[in-house]
Parts: C-alpha cells; structure tokens; sequence
C-alpha cells in the first residue's frame, strides 16, 4: 500500500468478495458508529478510565481493519496499548493522531462513498 493512500479499496474489495453493496453498506455504518467510538475513547480519557479508553480503542480497532487503514490501524493499537499499561497522559497523547487518523480515514471514505454513488 502506497504511503500516502489512507485505505486500501482494492484489499478492502478482495475481503468482500468483490462486492462494492456490501462494501458500501460497511462504510455508511462505520461513518456513522467510527466517530462515536472514537469519542468514547475522548470521553474515557476526561474521565481518566484507562480501562474503559482501552476497550473503546480495541472496538474501534476492529472497525478499522476491515478497510485496511494501516495507519489508523496502527494508531488505535498505540493508544489500546498505552490505555491497558494504565499511562492516561501517554494515551491522551497518542489518542491524538489517532484522531487525526480517523478524520482522513472516514473523509476518504466519504469520497468513496460519493464516487460510488455517483456512478
């Protein structure tokens, strides 16, 4: 995968059977459920729950991996790993590139989306 390229559509495709409905389908529920687990995890590091900031990280994690998003990929486990070692100021820390993962991951999906309904 090209560095600058925030998903892989093709890898994403491949794990769908190639069917661009179902693909849809996923990114519409991730642009709507993405953003509220990532503000469960903002929301468990002003509470300073580590444990709670881990297990939303670890979900969103999961909803990630199936768009093959490396780098947000990669963000989420930084802050999962920060959050279960109990270090919340390390975690408030990387949670913002995580953040900043999650805003290019679900605007690229957005244009996805948008190519794919505009064709």
């Amino acid at each position: 995968m090209n560095r600058n390229t925030v998903f892989d559509l093709r890898e994403a495709l491949s794990r769908v059977d190639d069917d661009r409905e179902t693909l849809q389908a996923m990114i519409e529920v991730f642009l709507e459920q993405g953003p509220q687990d990532l503000a469960a995890v903002r929301q468990a590091l002003e509470r300073r729950d580590a444990t709670a900031a881990a297990r939303s990280a670890h979900r969103l994690k999961g909803s990630v991996l199936q768009f093959c998003a490396e780098a947000a990929v990669e963000a989420a486990k930084a802050v999962e790993a920060a959050a279960k070692g109990g270090d919340v100021e390390e975690t408030t820390r990387l949670f913002q590139q995580l953040e900043a993962e999650m805003v290019r991951l679900c605007e690229a999906l957005r244009t996805e989306l948008e190519k794919n309904l505009a064709a």
